[in-house]
């Protein structure tokens, strides 16, 4: 039966890839769903009358046979019930493309309409969110919408985390806004005897690259006072794409490439068939959630390579993050990354080869804490591995937020 099932897996996951293409896609679809009940009803029927009613026969028995296939195909794939999700209009897009990085938040600007967290673990347990960033196109406060008065005020200690979706992460859970900022900021108002602000300078998606490029042109000019970098796993897949460049440009394009697909693909109404909605999110993206990075992806993955190169090129960009702050006076914390292995992928061999360059990054990230003199909070040895603090292999549970949120802010006092 095991092999049976792998056997049905794999035929699945062929079935599928060959559709990802919009090319072979339609091409798959007009030749099933037209050509094929065309040249059945022209075979069967006696008449133009018969032949149309031999016509709808095929298509609906073809459109039925496809969806049951689908459906168990998915479930056996995936251990779960495919979910269409709804897309966006266009004018609710909240991202936009920026010149110099490959995406940023529009500045005050509500986010998508929340729902069910879609994490592998706690399931309804957790939910999204929606939020209004604020004029530097963060999500930053209780609200998201809280801005960062500049100039600085006075006795004021500022203290910005930057990094990805780990740090810019919300999750809700009994009607309250998580994020690990937000925890920080309450522990160290609660433990400290001057003003503390805690702001939330994460993006979801963005690597090294990316977070490096936004600090120097944004976030330094905001004059915090620490800056806290929890941030790996990002960058993976730099590593390991072929043709690999220090500048990232063989993983990486613009959003406004791609930005006419949103527009498009908010046109097509949604269809309550569950094989055809997967395949025109295959084709176009659905919604921010779910298909902003394969917009602003490119090349070839291959998890063979070696990805010593790109480690080096990880290592030279949170450096040079921290030179700027040094040159400006900005005290610096730096983090280990934690990174899961929950029972349903600990065996999986590409999240053991994530975890292996994780762990590589974390080294780099000790070795960066004693080359600068930094402090170092050693998140990945600090919260155990276990499934009441992480929603996934690398975000956080409230729990888990507000773990590594006191962790940092022991370091800090």
């Amino acid at each position: 039966m095991a092999d049976l099932n792998e056997v049905m897996r794999t035929i699945w996951r062929r079935f599928i890839s060959s559709l990802r293409a919009p090319g072979s896609g339609v091409a798959w679809l007009l030749s099933v769903f037209v050509a094929f009940p065309v040249a059945l009803a022209i075979a069967t029927g006696d008449g133009v009358g018969s032949i149309v009613v031999f016509f709808l026969v095929f298509v609906i028995s073809l459109l039925l046979a496809a969806e049951i296939f689908f459906r168990l195909g998915y479930r056996l794939y995936k251990g779960e019930a495919y979910r269409p999700f709804p897309r966006l209009p266009f004018e609710n897009l909240y991202v936009e493309p920026h010149p110099y990085i490959p995406f940023v938040n529009k500045r005050n600007f509500t986010t998508e309409k929340g729902g069910p967290a879609t994490y592998p673990l706690h399931k309804g347990r957790f939910f999204f969110g929606c939020y209004t960033t604020n004029s530097l196109g963060f999500i930053n406060g209780y609200n998201g919408s809280r801005d960062i008065a500049v100039p600085k005020p006075d006795g004021l200690l500022r203290i910005n985390c930057i990094g990805a979706s780990t740090t810019g992460n919300y999750i809700e859970f009994d009607g309250r806004a998580y994020s690990y900022p937000m925890e920080l900021e309450g522990i160290l108002q609660s433990r400290m005897s001057v003003p503390v602000e805690v702001n939330n300078c994460g993006q979801g998606g963005y690597n090294s690259a990316d977070m490096m490029v936004r600090f120097a042109l944004q976030v330094i000019d905001t004059q915090p006072d620490i800056v806290v970098i929890y941030h790996a796993y990002n960058d993976i897949r730099a590593y390991l794409t072929s043709e690999f460049k220090s500048d990232y440009s063989h993983v990486r394009r613009n959003l406004g490439e791609s930005y006419w697909k949103f527009a498009l693909a908010s046109k097509i109404p949604y269809i309550p068939v569950k094989f055809l909605n997967f395949l025109f999110n295959q084709w176009l993206p659905g919604n921010i959630r779910n298909s902003l990075l394969e917009q602003v992806t490119k090349g070839s993955f291959d998890s063979r390579l070696d990805p010593s190169i790109g480690l080096s090129a990880y290592q030279r960009n949170l450096q040079h993050i921290i030179d700027l702050c040094r040159c400006n006076g900005i005290q610096v914390v730096l983090s280990t990354y934690c990174h899961f292995l929950h029972d349903a992928i600990k065996e999986d061999p590409l999240h053991l080869l994530y975890r292996r360059i994780v762990n590589e990054e974390n080294k780099i990230m000790r070795y960066l804490s004693e080359k600068n003199g930094l402090k170092l909070v050693d998140n990945a040895a600090l919260v155990p591995p276990d499934e009441h603090y992480f929603v996934d292999s690398i975000h956080f549970t409230p729990e888990g937020m507000r773990l590594i949120a006191s962790n940092i802010a022991d370091v800090i006092i």
